[in-house]
């Protein structure tokens, strides 16, 4: 995954594999993000192809993840994933618990990516 804040507080999610950048880079770009103390939302699309992580990996995650939760929960307001075909809504949408019970913040699945600006919008108010 590559974290793009350019946009921020719409914060862009790349998880094509070859463009993922390091478990490290990613959390210190998240941490940055979380340093701003601003709300901000993250758009994202596909990413449900990618191999799995390996151990190592997703507890360095889970413990990030655990050392942030009160930062986390006060300033993502959500994750909206851009699904355009009925296949990959499918697919993001039953992730889509299991990611909310893990980061604590919700992950709405939407069409497009105009949907998916102007649902941060509102989530942003």
């Amino acid at each position: 995954m590559r974290v793009d804040p350019s946009r921020f507080p719409l914060v862009w999610l790349d998880n094509t594999p070859e463009n993922a950048d390091g478990t490290d880079e990613v959390l210190a770009d998240m941490s940055a993000l979380l340093a701003r103390e601003q709300p901000f939302v993250f758009l994202a699309s596909g990413g449900f192809d990618a191999p799995e992580p390996d151990i190592e990996e997703r507890r360095k995650v889970a413990n990030w993840m655990k050392a942030n939760k009160p930062l986390i929960l006060r300033f993502i307001k959500a994750q909206l994933h851009v699904a355009s075909s009925e296949d990959e809504r499918s697919k993001a949408l039953a992730f889509s618990r299991i990611f909310e019970s893990f980061w604590g913040y919700p992950m709405l699945v939407v069409a497009s990516t105009e949907e998916a600006e102007s649902k941060a919008a509102a989530l942003l108010r």
